[in-house]
């Protein structure tokens, strides 16, 4: 089993590994749900506060960028942390739930200001689109097969180089990405559709761990791995309005 998703990768290397001797409680889709669930709450909440601080920054004259950079950056270093230490997550998943919520937090409130009621659209937006992803992969309208699971890989890691690439060209003044327009439209389109299946393959890899007995700990490893793409499609779908604007 693969994903797109680095977080549930860990699943393929640790379920071979699991003593199946009732010595350690497994994991269970029940408590998985109840994690995910957890793990977004903590993120809106986290999310509603920086934005309620961001405003206050802002009318009174200074954007919080610092805030916004330093929760990022601690929150892909917690992501990190987790993914190679999946024992931890329980501790690290609500963890790195309040650094994401704080940054995009920051950043909902910079495009709010910016663009009136985009946040409520991005936040309903991407409810639905969860839903509606969750639900086609529960009927099997979309099976992620191996061919399927390469395909969205791959658009996942051309999306990253072309980003990287980007944000290069973007310390030297330039952009190779246009920030409105029909064409910055069809690629926010693209990646948000990437973004989308990459939900059948979260929702799928949290079934095969379940099903495999892995440890308990998996259930907050899972819903952060889930979490990850979530609050991946919120920003995308942000940048999508923002460019039709």
């Amino acid at each position: 089993m693969q994903s797109s998703n680095p977080a549930l990768s860990v699943v393929t290397r640790q379920a071979g590994q699991i003593n199946f001797g009732g010595e350690e409680a497994a994991a269970t889709l029940s408590g998985t749900t109840t994690k995910s669930i957890l793990l977004v709450a903590i993120t809106l909440v986290a999310g509603y506060f920086s934005m309620q601080y961001s405003a206050a920054q802002i009318y009174s004259g200074s954007v919080p960028t610092m805030l916004m950079g330093g929760s990022i950056i601690g929150a892909f270093i917690v992501a990190l942390v987790t993914i190679f230490n999946p024992k931890i997550s329980p501790i690290t998943a609500p963890l790195y739930a309040v650094l994401e919520g704080v940054g995009l937090g920051v950043l909902s409130m910079v495009m709010e200001l910016k663009y009136p009621g985009i946040v409520s659209t991005a936040v309903l937006s991407t409810f639905a689109v969860v839903m509606a992803m969750l639900i086609l992969w529960k009927t099997r309208l979309i099976v992620p097969t191996a061919r399927f699971r390469a395909v969205i890989t791959g658009a996942i890691g051309g999306i990253c180089l072309l980003y990287i690439v980007n944000m290069l060209f973007s310390l030297f003044g330039g952009s190779l990405l246009p920030s409105s327009g029909p064409v910055a439209i069809g690629i926010s389109l693209i990646v948000c559709t990437v973004a989308a299946l990459s939900l059948v393959l979260d929702f799928d890899g949290i079934e095969q761990s379940v099903n495999a007995g892995l440890p308990k700990y998996f259930e907050y490893f899972n819903a952060f791995s889930l979490l990850v793409t979530i609050c991946w499609l919120y920003v995308e779908i942000l940048k999508l309005l923002a460019n039709r604007e």
